[in-house]
């Protein structure tokens, strides 16, 4: 939760989320919020390919209007492929 009302960031408690990634009490996040699944954990390759899919969100959802490559990005550099697949929580940051 935002330390204050004034904070303007952004966080998986105070904005809608593509992919309908939420908040579970496990700990971490899971595409809709689905509490039994295993925490994922990402290799190398997750993180590389999670990073580039966050570096060229910005400019492709620029022009097609597809936000959720940017959260694919962030949970697979996170959690590893399971996790954007929504087969696995990933760490919440």
């Amino acid at each position: 939760m935002p330390r204050s009302q004034s904070g303007q960031g952004k966080s998986a408690f105070t904005e809608d989320r593509p992919l309908g990634t939420q908040p579970v009490s496990g700990g971490g996040v899971a595409v809709g919020g689905d509490e039994d699944l295993p925490m994922g954990k990402a290799g190398m390759t997750d993180k590389v390919v999670g990073k580039t899919q966050k570096a060229s969100s910005p400019v492709v959802g620029k022009y097609t209007h597809k936000p959720e490559l940017h959260e694919k990005g962030e949970l697979r550099e996170s959690g590893g492929k399971a996790a954007a697949q929504g087969q696995a929580r990933a760490p919440h940051d």
